[in-house]
């Protein structure tokens, strides 16, 4: 049998395997969700006709993450996870060989659907982990689409709002801007702005500062005639009956999520401080829910840690560390000192 040749040098995503003691590689939420609330789950998925079809439209969870983040009244689409969305709207707005703008480094899943769906991807480095916004527009002009995330995974840096609006308004293309850890950047996002612009497509997760990453429920949202083409192109069924339930459970309980989100980021907060304290200039904050630790053997570093059983996720050279609980921070520190990691 002959494959196609695109899949000849495919790379898939490596996602982590196994059960470390330290998880701090996936920047998913270090918390889990109070038992008040998983009991509230539980009966939300205990009541379901699971020998019927789920909602094809996803209303009830749509409708409380539109109230969650603000968003206008019935602009949302659910997927599984947002990297679903992301894959159908890359799939639908380009053709064979057309041009997508990635800014890098990006999620690397970008260039994996581009890679998939045969699409030409055109890379602009950012500096200092921040795109040009002059420079994505000049670039944005030639292509059939761009994307970025902001806050940016693996930077953890974010472009001004102002800039992003810039940049939305010089295009007539498809802006897709994932905002998978705005939650933990405040007054940053663009998603009020939805409505006004109709190349704007937005994504959230609840993968991240939700402390839901393993239900796999994410959201695009967009105006009318975009929204219309996701509903059009996605799979009728794509999100499942327990996902649905599990995610309109938490979305109703607002209170215990914001608490979750404020909860990891004091625990950013208190990693960066430590690890600021060891290794000085090796380290960059950000504005996401990780840190990077740039290390001269960052490689040697990131194997012995796993070997330790700490998993961290190696990135062009670079560490990149998620927000954990007090103890996954102390085994992290009490091995980078063993290891004689200093600034």
């Amino acid at each position: 049998m002959n494959l196609p040749e695109k899949l000849k040098s495919f790379s898939p995503y490596p996602p982590m395997t196994g059960m470390p003691s330290v998880r701090l590689d996936g920047n998913e939420s270090c918390f889990p969700l109070p038992e008040t609330l998983l009991g509230e789950i539980a009966e939300a998925v205990r009541a379901l006709p699971l020998h019927r079809y789920p909602d094809p439209e996803a209303g009830e969870v749509c409708a409380l993450a539109e109230e969650f983040w603000g968003a206008p009244p019935k602009s949302a689409v659910a997927g599984n996870g947002s990297d679903e969305l992301i894959s159908v709207a890359l799939n639908a707005f380009l053709p064979r060989g057309g041009k997508l703008l990635v800014c890098d480094p990006d999620f690397s899943m970008y260039r994996f659907y581009a890679a998939l769906y045969e699409l030409e991807c055109v890379g602009l480095s950012r500096f200092e982990g921040i795109p040009d916004p002059d420079e994505v527009i000049f670039r944005g002009k030639e292509a059939g689409a761009v994307i970025l995330s902001s806050p940016c995974n693996p930077t953890g840096q974010a472009l001004p709002r102002a800039e992003v609006l810039r940049i939305i308004e010089a295009l007539d293309c498809p802006v897709l801007l994932d905002e998978a850890y705005m939650d933990f950047h405040e007054g940053a996002s663009v998603l009020p702005y939805i409505e006004r612009y109709r190349n704007l497509i937005v994504f959230k997760t609840c993968s991240k500062s939700l402390a839901l990453a393993g239900i796999r429920l994410g959201f695009a949202f967009a105006g009318e005639e975009l929204r219309s083409v996701l509903r059009s192109v996605k799979s009728p069924y794509n999100v499942s009956a327990l996902t649905q339930a599990a995610g309109a459970a938490a979305l109703r309980r607002p209170d215990i999520l914001r608490e979750n989100t404020a909860n990891i980021r004091a625990q950013k907060e208190k990693l960066y401080a430590k690890l600021k304290a060891l290794a000085g200039g090796f380290v960059t904050d950000t504005t996401a829910n990780f840190v990077l630790l740039a290390l001269p053997d960052a490689v040697g570093v990131y194997a012995s840690l796993r070997d330790r059983g700490i998993a961290v996720r190696l990135i062009n050279g670079v560490l990149r560390i998620s927000a954990g609980t007090d103890r996954e921070i102390d085994e992290l520190m009490k091995a980078l000192e063993t290891l004689g990691v200093t600034g």
